[in-house]
């Protein structure tokens, strides 16, 4: 099956790629007339399969790389859905709206853009960062693990109580597959002590040998400097729209801060 493997393969031209049997794959076909919008309909000589081939994702226009670099952007890169939009037409002759951009963004979890793997881990930075959605106040829960410089679990809540700080170390032992880490370090926000007694399961000794309490100047340092990498990049917007449309760029941010890792922000 041939694969694209550059982003100019992907712009919607008239023969500008080879289509492949989205049946059985063969890449022997013949042109089959048009559909009613005007797009080309082909036909498989080796299977009989007719289809129109415009993109490798099911129910999609664009290719799955076109729509990885643009969420990307997004993801990584302090620029606006508009910007992105301009900047596919003007170097890549790919049109997309504004609003299809985020149509990808909110579905990029659909695509296997999320990082699923299980990631061992020794000591847990956790912190509660405030953010605005729809000028809103909520707050972005955040475990980060300091061996595999990754953010291991996320949750976004409109309180900060003992509910949320529970949720966002179940996702963590979900992540882990119930491996517990030797250290967490958290500040002096008195819902720690509790979540992590009920969801972690420490006696009351391991805990007060392994739970630091200690500030962002301090033993904590780590996950302030992971908030402020967090605020850098979403201050551009100022204020979500939606909470769905925080939860995608989140996901998508997190995804891409994992696979950079701690080095991104130089951090020793």
């Amino acid at each position: 099956m041939l694969v694209q493997t550059d982003i100019y393969s992907f712009s919607y031209k008239k023969g500008s790629v080879v289509p492949w049997c989205k049946k059985c794959g063969a890449q022997n076909f013949y042109r089959a007339g048009k559909t009613k919008d005007n797009k080309q309909r082909y036909k498989c000589k080796q299977c009989g399969f007719r289809f129109v081939w415009t993109s490798d994702l099911p129910r999609r226009n664009f290719f799955s790389n076109v729509i990885a670099f643009a969420t990307e952007l997004y993801g990584t890169v302090g620029i606006s859905l508009r910007t992105i939009s301009k900047k596919l037409k003007k170097f890549f002759d790919i049109k997309i709206s504004y609003e299809g951009i985020r149509q990808w963004v909110l579905k990029a979890k659909e695509f296997g853009f999320s990082d699923d793997k299980c990631i061992p881990t020794k000591t847990w930075h956790i912190d509660e960062t405030y953010i605005k959605i729809r000028g809103v106040g909520f707050w972005l829960w955040v475990v980060y693990c300091k061996e595999s410089k990754h953010v291991i679990a996320w949750h976004i809540s409109k309180t900060r109580l003992l509910k949320d700080a529970i949720v966002v170390l179940q996702k963590a032992m979900k992540q882990t597959q119930g491996v517990r880490p030797k250290k967490i370090i958290t500040d002096g926000l008195w819902q720690y002590p509790v979540a992590i007694k009920k969801v972690v399961g420490w006696n009351w000794r391991e805990q007060k040998k392994r739970h630091i309490i200690d500030s962002g100047i301090g033993k904590n340092a780590l996950i302030e400097r992971v908030n402020r990498e967090i605020k850098r990049r979403f201050k551009w917007f100022g204020t979500f729209q939606a909470v769905e449309g925080a939860k995608a760029f989140f996901n998508l941010f997190f995804y891409h801060f994992n696979q950079k890792g701690i080095n991104s922000l130089e951090l020793t």
